[in-house]
Order: C-alpha cells, then sequence, then structure tokens
C-alpha cells in the first residue's frame, strides 16, 4: 500500500514540475539561435540596402579621387536611354562616362593608354555591399556604341529630376538587357590591372 502511494504521489508531481519549469522559461527573454541571429543580420542588411550614396571614390592604382554630386556637376553630361529589364519600361538617365572620370584621373583613353586599359578592370560597390565587375572596355561608346555612365540624375518627362531611393550616384550600362550590373546607391569605382 505505501508503493502504491509513493508512485501516485510521483506521478501527481511530474507533471506540476513540468509545469512550473514551462512557465519559468516562458517568462525568461530566449536567447538567440543561430536561425533568428541570421534573421535579424538579413533584417540589417535590408535597412543598409537603403543607404543613399552621398559620395563616390574612384580608385586606379595609387590614384584616388572623391567626388560629391557638386564635384560630378562641374563635368561635361550626356543623356542615355536604357530599357530597364526588370520593369520592361524605357528610362533616361544624364550622367558622365566613366571615360571621362579615368581623363580626370591622368587616364585618358588614347593610344598610349590602350594595352593598360584592355587589361584594366572595374569593380562597382553599393553601400549595401552590392558588387559588379565589367571590362573598362566594355564601358566605353568606341567598344558599345554607348557609354557607361555615373548617373546623377534621371529625365522624366522632359525634366531632371534626383534618383530618389537610387542615391547620388548610378552605374549605368547601355546595351545590358537586364540591368543586375547596374549599382544604385554607387559608393565606389575600383580600377585594377590583370597581373
Amino acid at each position: 500500500m505505501k508503493k502504491l502511494a509513493i508512485f501516485r504521489l510521483r506521478h501527481a508531481v511530474l507533471p506540476t514540475a513540468l509545469l512550473v519549469s514551462a512557465l519559468t522559461h516562458a517568462q525568461q527573454p530566449a536567447s538567440p539561435t543561430p536561425a533568428s541571429q541570421d534573421m535579424g543580420e538579413m533584417a540589417g542588411m535590408h535597412e543598409k540596402a537603403h543607404v543613399a550614396s552621398t559620395s563616390l571614390t574612384v580608385t586606379f592604382g595609387t590614384k584616388t579621387l572623391t567626388l560629391r554630386p557638386r564635384d560630378l556637376a562641374d563635368y561635361l553630361h550626356q543623356n542615355v536611354t536604357v530599357v530597364n529589364g526588370h520593369t520592361k519600361a524605357s528610362e533616361t538617365y544624364a550622367g558622365v562616362p566613366i571615360s571621362a572620370i579615368l581623363t580626370k584621373l591622368g587616364i585618358p583613353f588614347e593610344k598610349t593608354n590602350e594595352h593598360i586599359l584592355l587589361e584594366t578592370y572595374v569593380i562597382a560597390e553599393g553601400t549595401d555591399g552590392y558588387k559588379t565587375l565589367l571590362s573598362v572596355y566594355e564601358t566605353l561608346a568606341a567598344i558599345r556604341q554607348a557609354d557607361a555612365i555615373v548617373a546623377d540624375a534621371i529625365i522624366t518627362d522632359g525634366e531632371f529630376g534626383p534618383l530618389g531611393k537610387d542615391g547620388a550616384f548610378k552605374l549605368i550600362i547601355p546595351g545590358d538587357t537586364r540591368p543586375q550590373r547596374w549599382v544604385q546607391n554607387l559608393k565606389s569605382l575600383t580600377f585594377k590591372t590583370v597581373e
């Protein structure tokens, strides 16, 4: 009889202990799991994606040039009309050809620099860390019939306007049927030569 009473007591205590344990854990803040940490980091990346570019750093070897919107405004601009592969809409941008920026760095597109430029590529990076790569020759109208530009304005109904959520600068590559290599909120252009 004593054994039966102890058995019943144990079975009555166990559910109560489990309930108390569950309530105690429910009141404590949960420590972040790897999955929740990843989600937090992804949310941070999403927020970071909306950081507007305010300047552009251009680097070629030991030469560096930092451009702000007012600096780029002093360059000779050209307009390019492209079809955005995502929206299927025609868009017109105003901006400065990459070749003009190279000229400002002291590396103009001319015969004496041709071999250097043939062996050079550029990494374009946005404020969110998004990067694309293209050869310098791909940026030239002489090769692709239209210059790749650093856009600082969009033209809508004949009116020049800011790029809005795309920041102060945006890389536009005419001729690309998909805009994956266009970089919004462009913050840097880094030129490197193949060794």
